[in-house]
């Protein structure tokens, strides 16, 4: 006699086999804890799984206060928990020490940026990374993504595949010919390129030495000939940029083995636009929206003059106060916001901004089509604030000296220019078509599944 096809029972052990035939990469993203990094890399993460919900585990390697906040921006993301031994968050103590650098030269800003923000504490960086090893060992993932500004020891201890994820500037990459990072050297100033980087190596060997001990501290051996002071991988580096300024051409980014992305938003993750009051739109003039950064805010004297002298001039002002905001006064009815806004919120209704040049922040505003006067802080600010000026895209002005005449010209040569609103708005277009992010995790998750570097070629 034939027995009856239990439907139901054949197709829960045909599942059955196909789960224990079907398991999940895992991608781990070791990241430096602030949220300009994190916010790239979380985008990433985010499109991952939007597409490959059942085929990948996405890892962030945090600490309690930064894993509670990446759970709050993606409740999928997984976390291999580092328990510090202080949990002190030092950047913004950090960022304080910056201010002294604003009136120092860029390579002197530069020099003085990387002894305080990688050399200064050695013993806490030797933990992270020790731990956040032993974190990488326990989940076992088929590809590491690192937004380090430096190679470390927990990328290679375990020879797992690894990229990098460029989230500042790509003059971070220091590639020859090109500027570095915190030079004001425009893209054709070869002389002016070649000065900064000779005024550099002083830097370069600093961190090679530094690099060096710690490998050796961490009893981790690396290839000699390995660039470890370069942020970028033998695999692949994603960099995020838009197209239109973009250092590099189709043929060295062949060569460097580097992706291109205009800006690391995710549709699904775009809030609402900023809610504005009835009294507030009835205001005259145009809307500008005000930020120094998520770090650099803490400047609250800063923020302070520049609102003051904006209240002299009739437009209507969005500001982000920072971490100090209680101390700042707003001028009168035409200031709104808080300490800290949604930004990607405040920029779906805002006519321009006044932002510090963070990539984040430049790569946002094409985005959504907002133009830009740059008042650049340190670090990669600087090269986006020249870039930004050199391409035509707008404007840069010195935080240090700039005067209420020359911001009122910079203001009204940006928003009284059609041209380059229409310019904006094609470039928005763009990048909201393309979505190149989507192209990128797509063509990352097809190396994690097959190992072959063919699959990277576009």
């Amino acid at each position: 006699m034939i027995q009856k096809l239990d439907i139901n029972n054949f197709f829960k052990k045909i599942k059955k086999i196909f789960k224990l035939s079907h398991e999940k990469k895992k991608l781990v993203f070791y990241s430096i804890l602030s949220s300009g990094h994190l916010n790239v890399c979380s985008a990433v993460g985010t499109a991952l799984l939007n597409k490959f919900a059942d085929d990948v585990e996405v890892y962030f390697i945090a600490e309690k206060v930064w894993a509670e906040k990446l759970k709050k921006i993606d409740q999928r993301f997984k976390i291999g928990l580092i328990d510090l031994s202080s949990e002190e968050d030092r950047i913004i103590d950090v960022v304080k020490d910056t201010e002294k650098s604003l009136n120092l030269s860029h390579i002197d800003s530069i020099k003085f940026l990387f002894e305080k923000f990688f050399m200064s504490d050695v013993e806490r960086l030797f933990e992270t990374d020790k731990k956040s090893g032993e974190q990488i060992k326990k989940i076992k993932p088929d590809f590491i993504l690192c937004d380090q500004i430096l190679q470390l020891p927990a990328m290679l201890e375990h020879n797992i595949p690894y990229g990098f994820i460029i989230s500042t500037n790509i003059a971070g990459l220091k590639i020859d010919g090109f500027p570095y990072i915190g030079s004001d050297a425009g893209i054709d100033e070869k002389e002016k390129i070649r000065k900064f980087k000779e005024d550099f190596l002083c830097v370069e060997t600093k961190l090679i030495k530094f690099l060096n001990d710690l490998f050796e501290k961490r009893n981790v051996k690396f290839n000699k000939n390995l660039p470890i002071n370069l942020p970028r991988s033998d695999i692949l580096s994603i960099y995020n940029y838009p197209k239109e300024l973009d250092y590099f051409d189709d043929e060295l980014r062949k060569t460097y083995k580097l992706w291109q992305i205009d800006s690391p938003i995710v549709p699904s993750r775009i809030p609402a636009p900023y809610q504005l009051s009835e009294e507030f739109v009835k205001l005259p003039g145009k809307i500008i929206y005000v930020s120094l950064g998520s770090l650099f805010s803490c400047f609250d004297s800063k923020i302070q003059k520049l609102l003051d002298t904006l209240a002299e001039l009739p437009y209507k002002y969005i500001v982000s106060k920072g971490p100090n905001g209680d101390k700042i006064k707003f001028p009168n009815d035409r200031f709104i916001g808080e300490n800290f806004v949604d930004q990607l919120a405040v920029l779906q209704v805002a006519d321009m901004m006044i932002a510090h040049g963070g990539n984040n922040t430049f790569t946002e505003c094409f985005y959504f089509g907002v133009p830009a006067v740059i008042l650049p802080v340190a670090a990669d600010q600087i090269n986006n604030a020249k870039r930004i000026e050199e391409t035509g895209f707008g404007y840069q002005l010195s935080l240090m000296n700039y005067t209420q005449k020359d911001l009122k010209e910079k203001i009204e040569a940006v928003l009284n220019d059609e041209s380059l609103k229409e310019k904006y708005k094609i470039i928005s277009e763009r990048i909201k078509k393309e979505n190149k992010l989507d192209i990128v995790v797509s063509k990352l998750m097809d190396y994690m599944i097959n190992k072959s570097e063919e699959k990277l070629s576009f």
